[in-house]
């Protein structure tokens, strides 16, 4: 299984509280692609619960890694593209 990873700042005031949490679960079960997320110098968890993805307590500015499980890179792409749209911008 190819791995695609991407790095996300979160850019909500607020940061990475329940409604984006929500928005970035739905998407990955919906997607029904294994999906990691987390700050790159410590674990990270699997983004389809959204009380992993809140318990990371990311703050507006934060950057996350995203690591995306998928042998279609088209897909993953368009996972990484939505999410981004969704937290804030990738690098």
């Amino acid at each position: 299984m190819a791995l695609h990873r991407a790095i996300v700042r979160v850019l909500d005031p607020i940061g990475l509280h329940a409604r984006p949490a929500g928005q970035l679960v739905k998407l990955v079960n919906d997607s029904g692609l294994a999906v990691r997320i987390g700050r790159a110098d410590d674990e990270l968890v699997p983004a389809n619960s959204p009380l992993r993805v809140m318990a990371l307590k990311a703050k507006s500015g934060d950057e996350l890694q995203l690591e995306v499980e998928s042998e279609d890179s088209e897909k993953a792409k368009s996972l990484i593209a939505a999410i981004v749209q969704v937290l804030g911008a990738s690098k």
